[in-house]
């Protein structure tokens, strides 16, 4: 009996402490906080409902638009000698295959083979059957087939590729009117914003991924791609070459095309062409086949921290000129080596790819108003741009150069005269400046870049053509704590803010 009475004994006293609380109101302010969290949840159901709904509705109206992309080539075939094995020597040496490759044919017929360039995606501009894509999707390919979202197949009839923005637009023959993409306009785009990313990555078709516009006028290491691009975390992956990027207008505001990856796929770090330079390319190529492009003919170099220093500038800004070509617009205007462009046509230059993309796009023949800083002071300068010869500025090649030198201890380098003999050795036009013939490892010289075959042009605001003249000006500028080198490099001339002080 007494092991009966203890639950009932608990039950009771439960009961009493349950009744208790409830005529004290105990409950009632857990309960009003649940209450008054609905309203919350739901709200925000709601938003989370309403981006649902706007993603699915972008990515209903713009897939029927976007079409997958297959490149090829026709090649020889290689010629097959009798033994020959297509699986290497080892299988060819064991006895279960050596019979089998022994009665390979002497030689196989050397009929030419498809062989598959890559895939990647594209987007219709034009119900026609006009369609935009990236350049290397397309590039060295003798038959560009495209599949459109509903699967069907068609080769393309007409295709042009402009490798420097890597743009290029392709046409196959319908006879129905094709669904399309409008394009936007990626100024208006900020950090943020979200975007979708459409193509076939991996040979997925009509595949979508979303993200926000990460950066915007970013630069790729690849110097033949010289625009700015917008970078995203939109997941793109091999195949997403050439698909649209869009807002959640529906509007294209870039072509995907290239990824910054260490493990050959998806690290989060996308870039598109922006859409106004992809229509600016696109347009002239649809019409006239190639790209006409303005430009100046200087050879810019961006303002990092140390080189402001030296300038005396306030903040890094504007683009250093490093190099002016005989006979350019900028030679006619009277453009400097070591101006800093700060603006052009009422556009602040930013950097060095801000500066080509302003240029480029400038209609030839217009006469732009440039705003430069020279010596610390602004000056305005109008420049009539011309059309940019497609072989300007060819890579100079470094080599070995021996003779007599001096040494530099700042620097930790030894220079000697630019002779002809020695201009010549090193394919170097003119023998201005001072050689570099050797680089200690442990020199300021070695740190900040500096290597054999180098000349060094200026020392600070100094001209420099011997070796005693490189020490005086060394002398001179040793006081100032951080100075300006003018170098000549393989890659081209540029400038070396170097510190000498030895805090830095």
């Amino acid at each position: 009996m007494k092991t009966h009475r203890l639950p009932l004994v608990a039950a009771l006293l439960a009961g009493g402490f349950l009744a208790t609380a409830w005529h004290q109101n105990w409950f009632k302010p857990v309960t009003a906080m649940a209450q008054n969290k609905q309203p919350v949840v739901q709200e925000n159901l709601a938003r989370a409902e309403e981006l649902s709904f706007a993603f699915r509705t972008v990515a209903k109206s713009t897939l029927p638009a976007v079409v997958s992309i297959e490149a090829t080539k026709k090649v020889a075939r290689r010629p097959m000698i009798q033994g020959d094995s297509p699986f290497g020597n080892d299988l060819e040496d064991h006895p279960l295959f050596r019979d089998f490759f022994r009665q390979l044919p002497q030689q196989l017929p050397n009929q030419p083979r498809e062989q598959a360039l890559g895939q990647g995606s594209g987007f219709i501009i034009d119900p026609s059957g006009l369609i935009m894509t990236n350049a290397h999707v397309v590039r060295g390919a003798d038959e560009v087939k495209v599949q459109l979202s509903d699967g069907r197949e068609f080769t393309a009839t007409d295709i042009k590729a402009d490798d420097r923005a890597d743009v290029a637009v392709i046409r196959i023959s319908v006879k129905e009117t094709l669904p399309y993409l409008s394009l936007g306009d990626d100024e208006q785009m900020e950090i943020g914003d979200w975007v979708l990313a459409f193509g076939s990555p991996f040979g997925l078709h009509r595949t979508v991924t979303q993200g926000i516009i990460s950066a915007k006028s970013r630069g790729l290491s690849d110097m033949r791609m010289r625009q700015e691009f917008i970078q995203t975390d939109a997941a793109i992956n091999p195949g997403n070459s050439g698909g649209p990027l869009v807002n959640l207008k529906g509007e294209v505001i870039g072509i995907n095309t290239a990824i910054s990856t260490s493990s050959g796929g998806y690290d989060g770090v996308g870039f598109a062409v922006p859409v106004s330079m992809a229509k600016w390319v696109g347009d002239q190529l649809a019409k006239d086949g190639k790209v006409k492009r303005a430009y100046f003919g200087v050879l810019p170099q961006d303002i990092d921290a140390g080189i402001a220093e030296a300038l005396k500038l306030s903040t890094p800004k504007g683009v250093l000129v490093t190099q002016v070509t005989k006979g350019s617009p900028a030679d006619k205007a009277g453009l400097q080596i070591q101006d800093v462009i700060l603006e052009v046509n009422g556009q602040e230059i930013t950097n060095s790819r801000k500066l080509i993309s302003v240029v480029e796009k400038t209609p030839v023949g217009t006469e732009c108003p440039v705003v430069i800083l020279r010596d610390g002071k602004n000056m305005a300068l109008k420049l009539t741009v011309e059309e940019f010869p497609e072989e300007l500025f060819a890579a100079e090649s470094g080599g070995d150069v021996t003779g007599e030198a001096k040494n530099l201890p700042e620097l930790g380098i030894d220079v000697q005269t630019l002779t002809p003999e020695i201009a010549e050795q090193l394919n170097i036009e003119g023998t201005s400046g001072v050689v570099i013939t050797s680089v200690s490892e442990s020199g300021l010289g070695a740190r900040f870049g500096l290597e054999p075959g180098d000349v060094i042009l200026k020392i600070g605001n100094t001209n420099v053509s011997t070796p005693e003249e490189a020490e005086k000006a060394m002398a001179e500028v040793k006081e100032q704590g951080r100075i300006l080198l003018f170098v000549k490099t393989p890659n081209g001339t540029k400038f070396f803010s170097v510190p000498l002080r030895s805090r830095e």
